[in-house]
């Protein structure tokens, strides 16, 4: 059955069946080795599930749920969700799992995640591309009878689910900044927004919303006051808006990340005046100075911590991002005025230079910049736990 089975996974790793690269992956266990091609067809590498039969995983399909079961423990997977069940616990992956010709694929961090569920019966040398499943544990943990079911995780509640508030920039009548290509600010965000929910969708702990998901004009002062509408009381909660920069200079690039102030600089001055353009399509609100010495004070609340979350945000888009770091700043957003939670608007790049043009609307790209504005997202939430456990 074992020759059989790696006869069938060899196949499997010929050309025609998979984007081989030059190194397989082999998966081991004892003396018996299976060679394993990576897949690449989705811009990250991968591994056909079924590939885990070499390391003597059971696996099974029940439509887009698969369950992956080693040793007495069980991961669950889902096509086209970078969301993990492992025991129990949710793990958040990079890259999701996906389906091509009937074949289900996950990506080779998946193998790590593997490991660290099983208690060490697997282990995994990435520099080798090897992983190994200890038979003599795996066949004791076999013979060992199934612990005693436990009381399933809470449901997460409104009082401990974290509201995120994406605000695509723009939309309808109002396009933003449209580069020399034509490419249209609106449509950027928008795209990159959507990814950014979907994203964290995958997991239970947060409750996501946008303030708008398709091309239509939200005045820039209802943004936050949908939030605030959204989040119920005492809810840990975050508002991203997310926009493309532009300026007079083609050769401006970068990346940078605004939070609730006074502008201090000419520069975010200007990036004020031209993200709050956009009230020019809107009726203009009414209100009086009471209104606005209220809203003053419940902002200063999150300054400190609006700040920091920029901070994080600009750590997570310096990994990919090829422009120059431009930093964390300040302005008086209209768009961030009404939030009454930690705010900040990120400009992703400038849609006003033909090379970051040409990268805001790739596809590609923007999958890349989303996953990086969804893992700022997470890293304040942790840093939050972290400070609260102290």
């Amino acid at each position: 059955m074992r020759a059989l089975l790696v006869l069938i996974l060899t196949f499997a790793t010929l050309p025609g069946f998979l984007p081989a690269q030059s190194t397989p992956w082999r998966l081991q266990a004892g003396a018996d080795v299976t060679p394993v091609a990576e897949a690449s067809d989705a811009g990250y590498p991968a591994i056909p599930v079924s590939a885990l039969l070499g390391l003597g995983a059971r696996v099974s399909y029940a439509g887009p749920e698969v369950t992956v079961r080693l040793g007495g423990h069980e991961v669950g997977l889902r096509v086209d969700s970078a969301g993990v069940t492992a025991d129990g616990r949710t793990v958040l992956m990079a890259s999701p799992v996906y389906s091509r010709g009937g074949v289900v694929y996950v990506p080779t961090e998946f193998l790590r995640i593997l490991a660290n569920v099983s208690g060490g019966l697997v282990s995994v040398d990435p520099q080798t591309r090897v992983a190994r499943v200890d038979v003599a544990a795996l066949a004791s943990a076999a013979s060992t009878p199934a612990p005693a079911p436990t009381a399933p995780a809470p449901v997460p509640t409104a009082q401990t689910r974290r509201l995120v508030v994406i605000d695509a920039g723009h939309g309808g009548v109002d396009p933003g900044a449209v580069g020399p290509n034509g490419t249209r600010e609106k449509m950027v965000t928008l795209a990159v927004s959507r990814r950014v929910a979907e994203l964290l969708r995958d997991d239970p702990r947060f409750e996501v919303r946008m303030t708008r998901d398709r091309d239509t004009l939200i005045a820039l002062r209802d943004r936050g006051r949908f939030a605030n509408q959204w989040r119920d009381e005492g809810q840990p909660a975050l508002f991203l808006s997310i926009h493309c920069n532009a300026h007079t200079s083609r050769a401006e690039t970068g990346y940078e990340t605004y939070f609730l102030s006074e502008a201090r600089t000419a520069d975010a001055r200007r990036v004020q005046q031209m993200e709050d353009a956009a009230a020019q399509y809107e009726e203009r609100p009414r209100g009086t100075g009471l209104d606005f010495i209220l809203s003053d004070l419940r902002q200063n609340q999150y300054l400190r911590e609006s700040s920091d979350w920029a901070q994080m945000i600009q750590n997570r888009l310096r990994e990919v991002h090829p422009g120059p770091n431009r930093g964390v700043k300040q302005a008086g957003f209209a768009v961030l005025v009404g939030a009454f939670m930690p705010a900040v608007l990120v400009e992703i790049g400038f849609i006003s230079n033909r090379a970051e043009e040409s990268m805001l609307a790739d596809a590609q790209q923007q999958e890349t910049i989303a996953r990086q504005l969804a893992a700022g997202v997470r890293d304040f939430f942790q840093a939050a736990e972290r400070r609260q456990g102290s």
